[in-house]
């Protein structure tokens, strides 16, 4: 017997599962588009904490910042450490570029900070003439008394000196262990994916600003 053609209703339900695998295909693209996940090779940004890491351990390992760490000991003693403030990562095929402050978290008081800095700044035979026990304030003002001395036959380090002791005295002289005292604005350093983390290589940056700092 010839079959017979089928129906309507057999024909659409024989469309149904495709009609449904559509909508479900369409569905998933929806949500692809509302989830994307990165592609193969890709890297995601690194977060503050990691950058900061990364800071952390050039500043700790490399051996060009030998002076920098000598310093920081000096104006905030052996127990400071610094303080990084991430402002704003930027992509660079592949790596990423963060700009950030640093601030000096005092170990000790800013007095004993600018006390031990000026008793390296006065020559032992001299400060053997001052009243013992020698205090910050005698300290500062034999240095006042060199820049004075020295305005007219060396008046550019007169000036320095000077700047030093009025920009250091106004940073430190009030501060007190755990205070924060900023000391670069401006900086940038590229960080690279490797292995264990995240490489941090220091930039030049134009908008680098330093405060705090002896001249």
């Amino acid at each position: 017997m010839p079959t017979s053609s089928p129906g309507p209703a057999s024909s659409s339900a024989r469309a149904l599962p495709s009609l449904r695998l559509g909508a479900l295909a369409a569905a998933i693209v929806l949500l692809s588009a509302c989830d994307p996940k990165p592609s193969a090779g890709s890297v995601a940004f690194p977060d503050d904490a990691q950058i900061v890491a990364a800071l952390r351990t050039d500043f700790a390992e490399d051996p060009n910042n030998e002076r920098a760490r000598a310093l920081v000991a000096q104006l905030g003693g052996e127990k400071s450490s610094l303080d990084y403030a991430i402002r704003r990562v930027v992509s660079r095929q592949g790596a990423f570029e963060a700009h950030y402050d640093v601030s000096l978290r005092m170990g000790r008081s800013g007095a004993d900070s600018l006390s031990a800095l000026y008793a390296q700044m006065i020559p032992a035979e001299e400060a053997a003439k001052l009243p013992q026990p020698v205090t910050l304030e005698e300290q500062e003002k034999w240095l006042r008394q060199q820049a004075q001395a020295q305005q007219k036959s060396a008046p550019q380090d007169a000036a320095a000196l000077t700047a030093t002791l009025d920009a250091l005295g106004g940073c430190y002289r009030e501060r007190k262990a755990g205070d924060s005292v900023t000391l670069m604005s401006g900086l940038a350093a590229l960080l690279s994916p490797e292995r264990s983390g995240w490489y941090a290589e220091r930039l030049q940056s134009p908008r680098l600003q330093l405060s705090c700092l002896p001249t």
